[in-house]
């Protein structure tokens, strides 16, 4: 008889009954070694033998998050050994793609539950998704590389588990969730959902209770949604632990991530078509333009310069297909354009597709676009400080000159940071982050490099303050004083 088969009987049905005690006897039995019911590919195996097995590919991850004028964070994550080259995979949000890479400092691995010291790292990049991010340790670990097979696809109301790791003040000591899949959800990425707090944190292998397969990996989830009442008024709550998810990512989503691994640093290359505020078709348009199937894509603008301007891509146009083929089958405008950037994300760049789309409501046509390369973000650019007045500045990036509907072309340099208290932030036009500088003392900026010759210059003259022309964010153009008594 297995271990399965003893679940059926009328003592498995009560244990099945306080599944709530259950999960506490099994964390107890983790750490005192004690036997647990399970149903695993080996059913001479006991759970806590199999989650301590499984543990033994995390690994916990930590860093320091520096500023140019030393104001710093700590960070704890986790992360998941997948070679014997010591490559860790980690959630893109431990390392925010909104963090400059020049503020990670003392990135380390630390194999869980060995009192060895901590092993320094690299940063080798992100995916092109953006939910995961590689490091590399420069010593060899202790921990096991992942396996992933056997693996397994997801059922609704299947039971799964997870595998984590605890804090660095619990020692990095595994632990475990158990709960039912009572969703899967097909947004940009195919998801899971489970009960909130069910799993394990970010990061965390998630196995098919039943069999012991692999089905996916947990994804960052903001917590459950509540209404508060108060006075006379509900109002929204969100409760969230950072040790626990209710989101996982399955077979299908992470498979690409776990075969294609890195070992050197790379630049993350999305695709990039170029359009802005697309929308999903709706369905009185689409019975105006008498469009049989049920999503479409509204394109809101086309970027100047970019791929689709350059395929002939108008506003107004109506995507249908790539590359003959629906993109989505849902009705629900907010789940096509979703599915559309699902579908774009898979596409290379370099590589040429096909756009079917309906033009002016009725002409229908075939629109070739070579895809482009998405531009380079603004904590990708060269950055520039200056302690003296308290500033760091850095070059333009496209989405700057976008957003304020600027030539691509435009030049001058953005403020990213200023320094509490410092001259930069003093008087009544002071300096703030975000605005575009264009000049310095009636003389034009070109980058970040020239910009910081001129200002050095400007200093060196003594001069009673410094004149800078700016564009704010809101597009708008302003003169800053700084004083330098």
């Amino acid at each position: 008889m297995t271990l399965y088969d003893r679940f059926r009987n009328a003592a498995g049905r009560k244990i099945l009954r306080g599944a709530a005690l259950m999960a506490v006897g099994l964390a107890c039995c983790l750490f005192s070694g004690r036997a647990a019911w399970a149903v695993l590919p080996n059913p001479r195996m006991h759970l806590a033998d199999f989650i301590t097995a499984a543990a033994r590919s995390l690994v916990a991850v930590r860093y320091t998050a520096t500023d140019e004028f030393g104001k710093s964070t700590k960070i704890d994550g986790q992360g998941l050994l997948l070679n014997k080259q010591g490559v860790v995979l980690i959630s893109g949000s431990l390392i925010p793609p909104v963090i400059p890479l020049s503020y990670i400092r003392h990135l380390r691995v630390c194999t869980a539950g060995v009192n060895d010291k901590p092993v320094p790292a690299v940063y080798l990049g992100r995916t092109v998704s953006g939910l995961f991010c590689y490091l590399k340790a420069k010593h060899p670990l202790k921990a096991i590389p992942f396996t992933p097979s056997p693996h397994a696809d997801i059922q609704l109301g299947e039971k799964v588990v997870s595998v984590g790791l605890l804090s660095k003040s619990e020692a990095y000591r595994p632990y475990i969730g158990i709960n039912r899949i009572k969703a899967i959800m097909l947004d940009e990425h195919r998801l899971a959902l489970t009960e909130v707090f069910g799993l394990t944190n970010a990061t965390s292998p998630v196995y098919a209770f039943r069999s012991g397969a692999l089905v996916g990996l947990t994804a960052n989830n903001t917590g459950e949604s509540i209404s508060l009442g108060l006075l006379g008024r509900d109002l929204p709550v969100t409760i969230a632990d950072q040790a626990q998810e209710g989101l996982f990512l399955p077979w299908s989503e992470i498979r690409g991530v776990l075969a294609h691994v890195p070992e050197k640093p790379f630049i993350t290359r999305r695709p990039w078509l170029g359009i802005v505020d697309e929308t999903g078709i709706k369905p009185a348009l689409r019975r105006l333009y008498k469009i049989k199937q049920n999503a479409g894509i509204v394109v809101g603008g086309v970027i100047p310069g970019q791929p689709a301007a350059k395929a002939g891509l108008k506003s107004q146009d109506i995507i249908l297909d790539i590359n003959g083929k629906p993109f989505s089958s849902s009705s629900v405008p907010s789940r096509m354009i979703a599915a559309f950037q699902r579908a774009m994300l898979k596409v290379k760049p370099g590589q040429k597709i096909k756009l079917t789309l309906v033009r002016n409501g009725s002409k229908t046509i075939t629109l070739p676009v070579t895809i482009g390369v998405m531009p380079p973000s603004p904590v990708r650019v060269h950055r520039y400080v200056d302690r003296r007045i308290g500033m760091v500045v850095r070059d333009v990036a496209f989405e700057d000159t976008y957003a304020r509907k600027l030539p691509a072309s435009q030049k001058g340099v953005i403020v990213s940071l200023v320094k509490d208290g410092a001259p930069v932030t003093l008087g009544h036009t002071p300096l703030k982050p975000g605005y575009l500088i264009t000049r310095i003392n009636n003389q034009p900026v070109t980058g970040g490099r020239q910009f910081m010759q001129l200002l050095h210059g400007a200093l060196k003259a003594v001069a009673g303050e410094i004149v800078f022309v700016v564009i704010k964010p809101d597009a708008n153009t302003a003169v800053c004083r700084i004083s330098l008594q």
